[in-house]
């Protein structure tokens, strides 16, 4: 808690110098969503008696009050790629209410008759969320638009007031190249209009997989709490409903396999929940060590299944307790001959231990006739129904002998033969979501949890445990190499091999990093072709001989170490979250709207290879949300601090919309109601930040069509490759960037007719 506070307050502080040297970074030191300092945008099509119709390009927060714009626009205008997706914005500032207002888009047609039809288009309805606690000085508070719900039927308009509606169209693969024709159709109560809608497709394709690499999180616990599923069948179809908004907006998943992860099977370990000591023992190489650290659960160890007769027996064993008179529990459980848990066939006791070694015994009496199987629950401190109780025992030299002094628990000496242990690993399942999510929906990238492996952020840290074996134990490297090897082989055979990232540990500090330098080399070792991953916070650190892909937070970017990433062939990432805040680019609802956009165009002026986000749909901060209360983030945008040793009830703020891309379907979260099998509604910074990696496509397409220009193109390709070199007018460094959106647009179409020019064919060009 006390490294959280005081990073806390080294980022506060941080802030406060940054923004107050920001002048190059903006003009203005508060947001500006209405874009005054270039006059306003959008494009008027109809002022009347009745209201104001205006449309704007998909790269614009439209506020409530936004002012109609004055030039006219009686023709919307895009321009689109093959496999693109091109929004607008269409505008409707009623006079006065508009009941059942309805807005439609045909299918659109070029002279030859080739179509874009009507089903590649979605429409969406803007609406807007309170923004009560700016995210920090540089934004305000108010109406700010983010949610999209798709306008599937009838709605109401009211008057004096904006209400957009983001429309896109999808122009397909195998788009013949060319101007496209169509119209907008709105009507409502006594009123229509139809909008010449002009697509303008350009001659070249966008790849199925995008160039961006990135990560984004998902927590499937949070989407079951708000679509209120019991049923697992429903948590699959909902999560393959996410997966398919997350291929939608062209960003990878941290787990696909959610619901497909790698099974392992361990034999030869008889005993699990603890861990093998061969520190504090009573006989032999090794005693089990178990430990409850936990207030709300008991913690405890089992073995496996010993099968009795019906003869009367006793468990006698050896017991070591951290803590002087300190209580813990053994037992044994019953079970018949389909392995079935007697429920009432419990033997049972509680135990004084000490920090000294001693025997003790619990006579089990004669097994009921039923009774084919036990199980040895050991538990290291007294068992309770709430679990408050904390502590460690090590058990050693258990065993269970019946009347002839037979034991029937030969594993109760924790003796282990590594050569007996074999692990054997089924992919059947993480097969059949890799050949949809990876191959089919072409996600780019996949966060690989590899069993054993610890964990940990900058708060607290967990050392690995395999079977047992803790970490530094030479035991535990050797069954992690025989299970690492299988993982890379396995991903190297099906083609996979790189896109998984092995992000195990979270932004370290200082003191965290022989830890983590410790697992990487592991990997490395063992699995050499295995990609690892690392989230950076802290200036000077260098794992790169290790790590493969160094995440840096955007203030703390260290452009030396990306540069040398890149030339070994690594890749260097950049994430967002609670940090950074103004003038820096960001991720919050009520900064800029270019921000997700140029976070994209900034990492290519960088050559950063990918992007991640902790969360798509961080909806409720258990510190800050009374108990059994869910936020609606529908309601209220902030995302609240949640863990790090945050007490309930303290609502600490992270920023508004950190975390949250998605909303869910369900407006409310706290009413009872049947289960919502439906994906998620995305956000507007969603639609942009999409925008964003397709132009990081537009970049690359330049870039290769420069590399293999010939002949006369070589001069054309001069010229193209001055576009590679981002210009200051787009963006100078991190903190310095035009929030213009037309600067992009415009820069955008550049792009387009260098790829055209460079990629067209001898006769196209006239030559």
């Amino acid at each position: 808690m006390l490294i959280f506070k005081n990073l806390n307050v080294l980022c506060f502080v941080l802030s406060l110098v940054a923004y107050s040297s920001s002048g190059l970074a903006q003009e203005n030191t508060i947001v500006d969503p209405y874009h005054r300092d270039a006059g306003g945008y959008g494009y008027l099509i109809e002022n009347n008696e009745q209201c104001a119709v205006w449309w704007a390009e998909g790269a614009y927060k439209v506020m409530r009050d936004t002012p109609v714009p004055e030039q006219d626009g009686d023709t919307i205008k895009i321009w689109s790629a093959q496999n693109e997706y091109e929004s607008f914005l269409v505008v409707i500032k009623p006079n006065q209410r508009l009941e059942n207002f309805r807005l439609t888009v045909s299918s659109l047609t070029n002279e030859d008759g080739s179509r874009v039809e009507a089903e590649q288009a979605s429409i969406r309805k803007v609406d807007y969320v309170k923004v009560t606690k700016p995210t920090d000085e540089y934004s305000f508070k108010g109406w700010w638009p983010d949610p999209l719900p798709l306008h599937d039927e009838p709605a109401t308009l009211f008057g004096a007031e904006n209400q957009p509606f983001w429309v896109t169209i999808k122009t397909p693969e195998g788009t013949p190249a060319g101007t496209y024709h169509g119209s907008l159709q709105l009507s409502a109560e006594g009123w229509n209009l139809s909008i010449p809608v002009q697509l303008n497709v350009w001659d070249f394709t966008l790849p199925k997989i995008t160039s961006m690499r990135s990560g984004f999180g998902l927590n499937m616990n949070t989407v079951k709490e708000y679509h209120q599923l019991t049923n697992p069948a429903d948590s699959r179809q909902v999560f393959d409903r996410y997966m398919q908004a997350f291929k939608n907006y062209k960003i990878a998943p941290y787990n696909p396999f959610e619901f497909a992860p790698i099974k392992e099977t361990v034999s030869g370990i008889f005993w699990q929940g603890g861990f093998y000591d061969s520190q504090e023992k009573y006989a032999g190489k090794y005693a089990f060590k178990v430990e409850d650290e936990n207030r709300s659960e008991d913690a405890f160890a089992e073995s496996d299944f010993i099968e009795v007769s019906r003869a009367k027996y006793e468990l006698s064993w050896w017991t070591k307790t951290q803590e002087k008179e300190q209580q813990f529990c053994v037992k044994v459980a019953c079970y018949n001959e389909e392995k079935k848990l007697l429920v009432y066939e419990n033997r049972m006791d509680v135990f004084t231990g000490n920090e000294a070694w001693k025997a003790y015994s619990l006579n089990l009496g004669k097994m009921a006739d039923e009774i084919r199987f036990v199980k040895v629950f050991l538990y290291p401190v007294f068992h309770s129904y709430t679990g408050e109780h904390t502590g460690v025992s090590w058990f050693d030299e258990v065993t269970l002998k019946d009347e002839t002094q037979k034991n029937q628990l030969t594993a109760g000496n924790f003796e282990v033969d590594l050569d007996q242990i074999n692990i054997e690993l089924d992919f059947s399942d993480f097969d059949r979501a890799g050949e949809r999510y990876l191959d089919e929906f072409g996600f780019n990238g996949f966060r690989l949890t590899l069993k054993g492996m610890g964990s940990g952020t900058y708060y607290d840290r967990t050392p690995g445990v395999f079977e047992g074996f803790e970490q530094g134990t030479e035991e535990y490297e050797k069954l992690m190499q025989r299970y690492l090897v299988q993982i890379e082989q396995y991903l190297e055979e099906k083609g996979w091999l790189g896109k998984e990232y092995i992000y195990w540990f979270d932004e370290p500090n200082a003191k965290d990093y022989p830890f983590v330098r410790e697992g990487n080399e592991m990997i490395k070792k063992y699995a050499p072709k295995l990609t690892t991953f690392l989230t950076e916070h802290v200036e000077g650190q260098d794992l790169s001989d290790v790590t493969d892909i160094s995440c840096t937070i955007w203030h703390k970017l260290d452009h030396e170490k990306a540069r040398k990433l890149n030339e070994r062939g690594l890749e260097y990432w950049t994430y967002l979250c609670c940090w950074p805040k103004s003038p820096w680019i960001s991720e919050f609802i009520d900064h800029d709207a270019v921000n997700l956009r140029m976070w994209v165009w900034a990492s290519w002026k960088f050559q950063f290879k990918g992007i991640l986000i902790w969360s798509t749909n961080y909806w409720n901060s258990r510190s800050a949300s009374p108990k059994g209360y869910l936020q609606n983030p529908w309601d209220e945008p902030m995302s609240f601090v949640t863990g790090y040793g945050w007490p309930q009830g303290k609502q600490t703020i992270w920023g508004n919309g950190d975390g949250r891309f998605f909303y869910p379907p369900n407006k409310q979260p706290n009413e009872k109601s049947k289960p919502w099998i439906a994906g998620p509604i995305p956000s507007l910074r969603l639609e942009i930040l999409r925008d964003g990696l397709e132009d990081y496509d537009y970049l690359i397409l330049l870039q290769n069509a420069i590399e293999k220009a010939s002949g006369k193109d070589k001069e054309l390709a001069k010229e193209a490759a001055q576009l590679l070199e981002l210009p200051s007018s787009i963006i100078t460094d991190e903190q310095t960037y035009s929030k213009n959106p037309k600067d992009m647009l415009t820069y955008r179409k550049k792009l387009a007719q260098y790829i055209e020019l460079l990629g067209a064919s001898p006769k196209k060009k006239g030559n």
